[in-house]
């Protein structure tokens, strides 16, 4: 009887690994995988490269313990979770790369729960083709190499994609999400803290595009701009909306650059605060700046440089 039972169980748990081998909607790492393994919940891989490899488009791949990951390339549409209580980090030291990269048209990635930290490389997340991102619950953090002639990167999007953050820090970088080449984005319930060159950048030279970012209940401290809309290009245009947030402690909090005759840059505020920043709260440079007249500006060395227009709270 019991020879019946475990030859029953071996077949059993067979069948399982099989079918999960063929369906590979979720794999799984951890810091005791072998990427020679089937990536399944009891064999699971060491790396994601290998996991994503092995899950079906629009999968998922599950970190299962607290370990470090090295960089990976993303090219299908897929999520990596790790999940409350499992700390997945990804260390990025080789100058010119980054710990996230996106580069393949039309995928849709989901990147939850991770951390990822900058030892010398370019950037946390490098997204240049690609439909969606959604960044949910994650820390990105460091990249800022001391004499360096370029910024590196929090997150930098270079496509028109469809961008989603929430409940995500973003912090000591030189610029903590730049967004160009018409990318769109929702950030919500964030922070973004100590970015020296700017907080959240909007950033177009690409004509006959607009790159677009809507910011709420988010906090920006300590940058050397808060959030900047910027435009070089003509017909271009980049426009920021931001709602119940506050730009704290900044070199300038808010600032909207389109040089004239070139494109058109346009930030908007409702129910937010721009306090303590050490030149400017807002400063327009030929660019649009619209309050809803329910802002507050307090503790700038000066408020307000270039036109503020005031239209009714909404």
């Amino acid at each position: 009887m019991f020879k019946f039972s475990s030859i029953c169980l071996i077949a059993i748990m067979s069948t399982v690994m099989v079918t999960h081998a063929q369906a590979r909607s979720r794999s799984f790492v951890s810091s005791y995988g072998n990427d020679a393994n089937p990536c399944g919940p009891f064999a699971p891989c060491r790396q994601f490269d290998r996991a994503i490899d092995v899950t079906d488009p629009d999968g998922e791949v599950v970190v299962l313990d607290s370990t470090g990951f090295l960089p990976v390339t993303i090219s299908k549409s897929v999520s990596l979770t790790a999940p409350t209580g499992v700390y997945a980090a990804i260390s990025v030291s080789a100058a010119g790369t980054s710990g996230v990269t996106i580069a393949t048209p039309g995928v849709s990635v989901v990147l939850r729960g991770l951390t990822i930290n900058g030892l010398g490389g370019d950037s946390g997340i490098l997204m240049t083709a690609g439909a969606k991102l959604s960044i949910e619950n994650c820390v990105i953090s460091n990249f800022s190499i001391i004499g360096s002639s370029s910024n590196q990167l929090g997150v930098l999007v270079q496509t028109p994609a469809t961008v989603r953050m929430v409940n995500t820090l973003i912090r000591d970088n030189d610029i903590g999400i730049q967004l160009q080449e018409g990318a769109t984005a929702d950030i919500s319930e964030s922070k973004f803290l100590g970015n020296s060159t700017a907080g959240i950048f909007a950033f177009n030279e690409t004509a006959g595009t607009t790159t677009t970012a809507a910011i709420s209940n988010t906090i920006v401290l300590g940058s050397g701009i808060g959030i900047y809309a910027r435009v070089i290009t003509p017909t271009a245009s980049s426009k920021i909306d931001i709602s119940r947030s506050i730009v704290s402690s900044s070199g300038v909090g808010i600032t909207a650059e389109s040089p004239a005759s070139v494109g058109a840059a346009s930030v908007s505020i409702r129910k937010s605060m721009v306090t303590g920043s050490s030149n400017f709260g807002l400063w327009n440079i030929d660019g649009t700046l619209i309050s809803y007249g329910n802002n507050t500006l307090s503790n700038n060395s000066v408020n307000v440089v270039g036109t503020l227009t005031t239209v009714a709270p909404l």
